[in-house]
């Protein structure tokens, strides 16, 4: 172990995080070149972020706290908001496992949380984890578990500490992926996922007073070795965001820029809407409906605005294609010699001669890894394939044989026509039927809800679909899809 500075920090050796004492620091100057050095966040202010954020006074909240510097002011300034205004707060930290020493890492943040008296959850990242493309993923498992977890809670709002360097850095790293207008907005201070909003109330609010607000309160915290390293894409844009700050070109600038961004992307939102609501319909089995000559007649803006936003639904991307190939898409739409189908974003585009005036375009999930299945117990909540939010119970006469979820594919919809003639009947296309979720035991098709197939012979199985619901969309009480009361069997 080796100190580093007077009463300042230490790193223990490997790849564990430097945890900061803010004893004996100077509140005011320990900020990086070009950041405002304003002071501590205030209570006045910070019930204005919240204000912004749209956090109504009095709600349930829970706040994302890694234990970095970010998370953890935003922690003891909301835990001072909730004594002010009342309520409740709880902490949540997910340990992602990536490391050596993560659980640790997670209880010191619980001892710290827990001596300023805030509660404090950790959420555990359970299962194998990709080789490539970890960050996303950990992004991905971290809203999926703190998500499910504030369902399971009651808690319908959650905070987490983005700051005005982070939307800085998020606009560069868009910008240079060619990201269009819809990108280039940067972060939203509010979003919807899962049924919980989640609030970023510190965008405008840089890291440096982030961590003058926890050196005025003698709170520790942890700095992240990995933030350091350049094999990441968002280490090499916070590099170059330094060195913009360096050349005059402050974060608030370039977030500022963002923001503009925005303030257009918010405005062909609500035209957007307007757009699919006259020219799609949305079906339960995770699809949608266009009318050819409503959706492909609006403007350029509009319709890739609306495009984005379908596929984003549909196929459960957590990032849209940009610009430049939503314009391609929808040209290809328009061709009237062109009636070949293609994908876009875990998409299938069908273009088809329908009820409505100028076609209609089918846009269904595209059949991705038909034989993939995953073994699933009574009791989960499970996110498949960013579309469907899954639970699952026990049946009491079920066989007690493994069961599979996965997509149904051509053969598994094969074995349910050959069997039960009247699953054909169900006005369901032939793309959208090979991608539904399905349950499968011994190697058969055991339940395909959308369907209302549940296979009688060989015994039931000993799970069963209680809910389904759309991510994205809100259908029935508490936007479950109410299954088939009486479900198709077969003989």
């Amino acid at each position: 172990m080796r100190r580093a500075g007077s009463n300042a920090c230490w790193r223990v050796s490997g790849p564990a995080p430097i945890v900061v004492d803010a004893a004996g620091l100077d509140v005011r100057h320990d900020a990086q070149p070009g950041n405002d050095t304003s002071g501590p966040v205030g209570d006045l202010e910070f019930d204005g972020l919240m204000r912004a954020a749209d956090v109504a006074p009095g709600a349930p909240v829970a706040v994302a706290v890694s234990g970095g510097g970010d998370s953890m002011a935003l922690a003891l300034l909301a835990d001072a908001w909730r004594r002010r205004h009342g309520g409740m707060l709880d902490a949540v930290t997910v340990d992602h496992g990536l490391r050596p020493g993560s659980a640790a890492e997670a209880a010191q943040v619980g001892a710290w949380l827990g001596a300023a008296g805030i509660r404090h959850r950790v959420l555990t990242w359970d299962g194998e984890k990709p080789a490539s493309g970890i960050q996303a993923a950990a992004r991905e498992a971290r809203y999926g578990l703190m998500t499910e977890w504030a369902r399971r809670t009651g808690v319908a709002h959650i905070l987490v500490a983005h700051n005005l360097e982070d939307q800085a850095e998020t606009f560069l790293m868009r910008l240079a992926r060619g990201a269009g207008m819809h990108g280039l907005a940067g972060m939203a201070p509010v979003i919807r996922r899962g049924g919980v909003i989640i609030h970023r109330p510190l965008l405008g609010v840089s890291r440096a007073r982030l961590r003058q607000t926890l050196m005025a309160r003698g709170q520790k915290w942890i700095e992240d070795p990995s933030n350091d390293n350049p094999a990441f894409t968002r280490t090499r844009s916070r590099r170059m965001v330094a060195g913009l700050a360096g050349r005059g070109i402050e974060p608030a600038r370039l977030a500022l820029l963002a923001g503009q961004f925005s303030s257009i992307r918010n405005s062909l939102d609500g035209l957007a809407q307007e757009l699919t609501a006259a020219g799609v319909t949305w079906r339960q089995a995770g699809y949608a409906e266009l009318r050819g000559q409503v959706f492909l007649g609006a403007p350029g803006a509009v319709a890739v605005h609306a495009l984005r936003q379908v596929l984003g639904m549909v196929g459960g991307r957590a990032y849209p294609p940009n610009t430049d190939r939503l314009e391609r898409c929808l040209e290809r739409m328009s061709a009237v010699a062109d009636q070949r189908p293609f994908t876009l974003a875990g998409c299938r585009i069908i273009k088809r001669v329908g009820k409505y005036e100028g076609g209609e375009i089918l846009i269904c999930r595209e059949e991705r890894q038909p034989g993939e299945r995953t073994p699933v117990r009574a009791g989960q909540q499970i996110q498949w394939r960013g579309v469907f939010e899954i639970s699952l119970q026990a049946r009491d006469d079920g066989a007690e044989t493994p069961v599979y979820l996965g997509p149904l594919g051509a053969a598994g919809w094969s074995e349910i026509a050959s069997k039960l003639p009247a699953a054909r009947r169900r006005a369901l296309p032939y793309p959208v039927r090979t991608a539904l979720p399905a349950l499968f035991t011994g190697g058969a098709v055991a339940e395909v809800p959308h369907l209302g197939f549940l296979r009688a012979e060989g015994g039931l199985p000993g799970v069963q679909v209680a809910t389904i619901r759309w991510r994205q969309l809100e259908f029935g009480e508490n936007g479950q899809i109410p299954l088939v009361s009486r479900p198709l069997r077969t003989i």
